[in-house]
């Protein structure tokens, strides 16, 4: 009974694996690229690309945040809602979507950028999550691009930082934390700075954040050190908002559930609204 019992478990598993395309069956249960090397390959590309830089015409301007789409091949009514509220509105710059956009398929990958692509004029700036580097790194890569870069916004009298970090695997690894060590010595230069990245700090339910405890407390004290204006997660699918050392942690609810946010910037003051 037990041997028939497995079998069955291990058909099934194979005709659930086969169903999906790229997959390397030795790599099921991990992705295929450890953290350095996704950083490298990150850094790679922003190397042969322009800086990420926007331009506000005044002082006051805004940007959506989302985490947590989890699309398939269909667009749901949550990803409609979504759009036409960011559609209907004229003073964000720009969108940041925050991780797990798709599960890993090749085909889903395809239609979730194509999708968000089209849905909105506005520029989208993308983190990779944990689902979307399920079976392939390389599916997420090679449409959605680096997953650690900078973005600035330059206005009349300021120029804000964004800080894009890859946090799939609940960790910055070394050569990304010594590259995000780097890019903070010139916090100073600019008027805010924020941080992206998929996986939550704060413990949250059934996904609580799963830095390793070591880590999580050296990146609340460089942010702390540093002055970040406030650090963006996602993964939980929960809200949450605290303050650590001076810095604010934000955990946008999922898109999937109809949760998002928007951040508000006038000048040196900044505001978040849970959507």
């Amino acid at each position: 009974m037990r041997k028939t019992a497995s079998v069955l478990l291990t058909t099934a598993l194979l005709l659930i694996l086969s169903a999906c395309e790229d997959v390397n069956f030795g790599k099921f249960f991990y992705t295929d690229c450890d953290v350095d090397t996704r950083f490298e390959q990150s850094i790679n590309r922003n190397m042969q690309q322009e800086e990420n830089m926007l331009f506000a015409a005044d002082d006051k301007y805004g940007f959506w945040v989302c985490s947590d789409l989890h699309l398939k091949k269909e667009i749901p009514p949550y990803l409609e809602h979504f759009f036409e509220q960011v559609n209907s509105s004229s003073n964000e710059l720009f969108i940041v979507y925050n991780g797990d956009l798709y599960n890993g398929d090749a085909d889903e990958a395809d239609f979730t950028y194509n999708t968000l692509q089209k849905q909105s004029p506005l520029p989208a700036f993308y983190t990779a999550g944990n689902h979307d580097l399920f079976f392939n790194w390389n599916i997420y890569y090679d449409r959605f691009g680096s997953s650690t870069y900078t973005l600035e916004i330059k206005t009349p009298t300021a120029t804000d930082l964004l800080l894009f970090l890859e946090s799939a695997s609940a960790t910055l690894g070394k050569k990304q934390y010594d590259w995000l060590c780097d890019v903070l010595r010139k916090r100073k230069s600019y008027r805010h700075c924020f941080v992206i990245t998929h996986t939550n700090f704060s413990l949250q339910g059934i996904n609580n954040g799963i830095f390793m405890s070591d880590e999580m407390h050296t990146l609340y004290r460089l942010f702390g050190d540093h002055q970040v204006t406030a650090v963006f997660s996602g993964h939980a699918h929960q809200r949450n908002d605290q303050t650590r050392l001076g810095v604010r942690y934000l955990t946008t609810g999922a898109l999937k559930n109809g949760e998002y946010g928007l951040v508000t910037i006038d000048n040196d003051k900044w505001e978040w609204e849970f959507k």
